[in-house]
């Protein structure tokens, strides 16, 4: 029933979305944010002459992890769910960080996301994903 509920939840979020987006359009640039700058996400840093393999995204609000060195992040693939990761330095592949408007979704390697004024939507093709920005983070 949660898996239902949660693949609701995106659907209607989508469904609210879409006039927006329509009129937003659909990003997929490399590092976003939303307009109050309270998120950004963008893909993540991965080895050369492989493909990008995770969205990595930063907020206030994101709870921190174990690890004693390190700023709170959240990581999100094309499959499965969120993971907290805690590391010392931005690592997006590019450091241009571009505000998106509200309503506009960005998507990329399986990873969609809803830009708010105030905070990012995430989510991916199991339907796992979060909700960052204004201090807050909640994971579905």
């Amino acid at each position: 029933m949660q898996v239902k509920s949660r693949a609701l939840a995106t659907v209607g979020v989508l469904a609210v979305a879409a006039p927006a987006a329509a009129v937003a359009g659909t990003s997929h640039v490399k590092t976003f944010q939303n307009p109050k700058k309270t998120a950004q996400c963008g893909l993540e840093i991965h080895a050369a002459k492989k493909p990008a393999t995770l969205v990595l995204c930063s907020a206030r609000g994101i709870p921190k992890t174990k690890s004693p060195v390190g700023d709170p992040f959240v990581q999100l693939g094309a499959t499965g769910p969120a993971q907290l990761v805690a590391i010392s330095q931005a690592s997006w592949v590019s450091n241009s960080v571009k505000t998106l408007s509200k309503g506009t979704l960005w998507s990329s390697i399986g990873v969609t996301c809803y830009v708010g004024t105030n905070t990012i939507l995430c989510f991916n093709q199991d339907n796992h994903g979060f909700v960052i920005g204004n201090g807050k983070y909640k994971s579905f």
